[in-house]
């Protein structure tokens, strides 16, 4: 009984080939509880360069922002030079997560922007936003919210279609 509404952003992008790390969570349970782990983002120029990702410029907030759209992240994040630009007060995350730098070392997260306007195809969606210092995109999304909005990329076309209820 869901009429669907398929939408699609063309996203600009450079094309070209190349490899991206995977960004992906995994729980290691301690005495303390649970932490969330996550290995590191690629860079704008490996970014521009792979068929495995898509890039754009979408409103996060009113703000044009350069997101990345990035499957293999289970969290969305926003950059420290974006975030305060947003016009919402960030809160402590109930459990910190650790990002994995490409030089394996780790950044503790622990800040988070919560129902943040993402204006996407013209239609208005929310997203939590995780405070990260990051320089090559001012947001990244994932799969939180790539799921939420039931997004299909096709990352050959540079595209991204969503099923709207």
């Amino acid at each position: 009984m869901i009429t669907a509404l398929v939408t699609t952003l063309h996203a600009r992008t450079h094309g070209g080939g190349g490899k991206v790390g995977r960004c992906r969570p995994r729980g290691v349970g301690q005495s303390n509880g649970t932490q969330s782990r996550c290995y590191a983002f690629p860079a704008r120029p490996e970014a521009v360069a792979s068929d495995a990702v898509i890039i754009g410029t979408i409103s996060i907030c009113h703000r044009d922002a350069s997101v990345l759209f990035y499957p293999w992240s289970t969290y969305s994040y926003v950059s420290s030079l974006f975030g305060p630009y947003l016009d919402v007060i960030h809160e402590s995350l109930d459990v910190p997560i650790y990002v994995s730098t490409p030089v394996g070392n780790f950044v503790i997260v622990d800040r988070v922007y919560r129902s943040c306007e993402v204006i996407f195809c013209a239609y208005q969606t929310r997203a939590d936003l995780i405070l990260l210092n990051m320089v090559d995109f001012e947001v990244i999304l994932g799969m939180d919210w790539l799921s939420l909005y039931r997004a299909i990329l096709d990352c050959h076309a540079k595209t991204i279609s969503f099923v709207m209820p």
